[in-house]
């Protein structure tokens, strides 16, 4: 069976994030992994990195006990690593290449703390990468934005699918990032391996796709707001506009809003049950 390396960067994902969802991203992805690599801390302003985290924390560290979290996940076999730094981070990339530099499975496959797949479809890929070796594999994404029962789907392609959810790529000792955003993972030789790719589309024909909650609640557009200071996009302004407004036809620029009546993945239909209660 193939070996795959989860990626996951992290920083305040405990306070940030929807109550639960962190532990649910990593019980989500926990049985598949050959391992679980996790980068956390703050970054500062690079010029790979839009975003500046200097000013949420004074060390370096989260804050909110995200680390102690970490540190504390039932791991009963031992899949999960931490790396952190003594300092700010010098951008999302810097964390990624500590991950890739330390990966030892046959894929690497980014993972956010806030996207969500269903497990059976993580089942499907891991097969298929078992059978067939690809380069990279793509998605199209749900991106609910203001609660879980809205988003933007595959038909959107202004900004929620402007460009191919590149999630998991072939490693090999040696191989490591060129960027975070755009993803780009070079081999062993410092090329880019493009040639063999499962599509978005092919992977939409298998019913497969990303489940990316980044603006279900007020604290993620907080968060935003502050860290993405030349984004260009007031979050806060616009998730309490939806809120306030209770519409649904504008995200961001023609993007828009659609009623989601598909099937969350189980682990997020958890999270919303104990969410009502």
């Amino acid at each position: 069976m193939v070996k795959i390396s989860f990626q996951i960067i992290t920083f305040n994902s405990l306070s940030i994030l929807p109550q639960g969802m962190f532990k649910a991203c990593l019980d989500n992805i926990y049985s598949f992994a050959h391992e679980i690599l996790i980068a956390e801390g703050a970054v500062e302003p690079t010029f790979d990195n839009k975003g500046d985290a200097t000013s949420l924390s004074s060390d370096g560290r989260s804050t909110d006990g995200t680390l102690e979290f970490l540190y504390s996940y039932y791991d009963p076999d031992k899949k999960v690593k931490i790396f952190k730094k003594d300092d700010y981070w010098c951008g999302k990339t810097e964390m990624c290449n500590i991950i890739s530099q330390n990966a030892t499975g046959d894929y690497l496959w980014q993972v956010d703390s806030d996207e969500f797949f269903h497990k059976e479809d993580i089942e499907k890929i891991i097969d298929i990468l078992s059978i067939q070796e690809f380069d990279r594999v793509d998605f199209y994404a749900n991106q609910f934005c203001k609660d879980f029962y809205h988003c933007c789907d595959e038909e959107d392609v202004y900004w929620s699918n402007l460009i191919p959810w590149m999630r998991i790529f072939r490693h090999e000792p040696k191989s490591q990032w060129y960027s975070h955003a755009p993803p780009i993972y070079l081999d062993s030789q410092g090329q880019v391996r493009n040639k063999n790719v499962l599509t978005r589309d092919m992977t939409l024909m298998m019913g497969i796709k990303l489940y990316h909650y980044s603006m279900v609640s007020r604290t993620q557009a907080e968060f935003k707001q502050k860290y993405y200071k030349a984004g260009g996009v007031d979050w806060l302004e616009l998730y309490d506009w939806w809120q306030e407004k209770k519409e649904n036809n504008r995200v961001i620029g023609e993007s828009k809003f659609k009623k989601f009546d598909g099937r969350h993945p189980s682990i997020i239909e958890e999270l919303i049950k104990n969410e009502i209660k």
